[in-house]
Order: structure tokens, then sequence, then C-alpha cells
């Protein structure tokens, strides 16, 4: 981390780790500080520039280890965004090529939550994380995680009062002839 924020470590946490920080790395695998370190890095070329504090760097490893279910918060966002930006090229979410459907129940609610309360990226990046966590819950629990399925459809509507009061159809035909003539006498006045 002195490498990544220089000065400022050293200002901020001193040469000499505390004890709260070592007993957290060393709770952490390689990949995990692997990661967690290439977002710091991220971060900092991203124009944040202070160096994290115990609180932040615990966020900053939860965001970047995947969860028992194989993903990271990071995927669950990159797949909404991907959702987001191509779901016009589909007839509907059920359409899309999910990577996991586990994606889909997130993602869905993810843009429930985030256009109805007009949430900021910060704010989805945190709701995918809390998402992540509870469907982790429930598989662990031994729930399953439901499959895409598309809505039953439910067939034409019944008909509608119009055409119950016409069903032949001579009343509409008779009304487009009078609207014929109304534009005809229009037109000729003009």
């Amino acid at each position: 981390m002195a490498k990544i924020y220089s000065q400022r470590w050293l200002r901020k946490n001193g040469t000499t780790p505390s004890t709260a920080w070592v007993q957290l790395i060393s709770k952490l695998s390689n990949s995990q500080l692997s990661a967690a370190t290439a977002r710091c890095i991220e971060r900092c070329n991203a124009g944040h520039h202070w160096p994290p504090d115990l609180a932040e760097f615990v966020a900053i490893v939860g965001e970047t280890t995947p969860s028992n279910l194989g993903f990271s918060a990071a995927d669950v966002v990159d797949e909404y965004w991907r959702w987001r930006n191509g779901a016009w090229r589909y007839n509907s979410s059920e359409d899309f090529n999910w990577k996991s459907d586990v994606f889909y129940h997130i993602c869905i609610e993810m843009r429930r939550q985030g256009v109805g309360r007009k949430l900021s990226e910060v704010e989805l990046k945190n709701l995918a994380v809390r998402q992540l966590e509870k469907w982790a819950k429930k598989v662990e629990q031994g729930y399953s995680i439901p499959p895409v399925r598309r809505a039953e459809t439910k067939g034409p509507p019944p008909p509608g009062y119009s055409q119950q009061a016409d069903p032949d159809g001579r009343y509409r035909q008779r009304g487009d002839e009078m609207l014929a003539r109304i534009r005809s006498s229009v037109k000729d006045k003009k």
C-alpha cells in the first residue's frame, strides 16, 4: 500500500501496521489481497488518491472477492450494465442471454429499485453487494436459484364494448364513409 499511496499511507498509518491491519491481512488469501490491491490501484487512477482506512479496505475486499456463488459484486454490476445497454435487442428480460440465473433475479431487482428510488451508481453497487449476499445466504440455506422463465401468455383479450356492439363491422364502415365525406368537403372549401 505504501507503494501505491506513497507518503500519504505513511502519514495516515505509520511505518508499522497496526494489529487490526495485521489480523485482517493474515486472514486473507493471496488472490483476495491481489484483487483488493488491484482495486485500490484502480481507485487511485480514478482520482481517489487517499488511502483507505481499515473499514474501507474490508469493503474493497468484500466487493472484489467472489461469493459462494462464484461471482463478485463487480461481476453483478458488469452484468447489470451489459443487460441495460443490450436489452433493446431482446423482446423481454427473460430472453436476454444471462451468464447465470442469479444475475437475472439480482439485475431485475437492481433495476426496479434503481429506477423507483433513483439510485446513483454507487448506491447501485451497494445494492448489488446486498443482493448478492442475500442470494448467497439463500443458497447456503439449501434453496435453489429459480430458473429464468417467461410469464405465461394469457391469450387474446376479451372483445371490447365497440366490438360487441358492432360484431360484423357495419357501423365502423359507415363511420369511415362519413369521415371520408367530411374530409373531402373540407378539402373542397379550401
